[in-house]
């Protein structure tokens, strides 16, 4: 996974004086990526807008955890009260409380 790494790294350095930096949003870039024979990786495409619609119930739970995986990331542990989203989302219904 190095090499995969290192094409995602290479590719954001190529374009960071472009990309809008902003702390107050994020964005999400989707890599299509090909592994050849002896497993290295070629990069085929970037997308700056991701589709996150499934056509399949296994795309479905690849999405829904890359969108679980991304809040856990995005959301700071101090908000709403030093939760993560994935603890948020297993409590209990009616013990989540956004706000004071």
């Amino acid at each position: 996974f190095n090499n995969i790494k290192f094409i995602i790294v290479q590719s954001l350095r190529s374009c960071q004086n472009v990309i809008n930096n902003d702390k107050h949003c994020f964005e999400l870039y989707g890599f299509d990526l090909l592994l050849d024979g002896q497993l290295k990786p070629w990069l085929i495409e970037i997308n700056a807008s991701p589709s996150l619609s499934y056509t399949t119930p296994n795309d479905r739970h690849l999405k829904t955890e890359l969108l679980r995986d991304v809040f856990d990331i995005v959301i700071p542990p101090e908000f709403p009260d030093g939760k993560t989203y994935r603890e948020h989302r297993i409590a209990p219904p009616g013990e989540l409380r956004l706000g004071g």
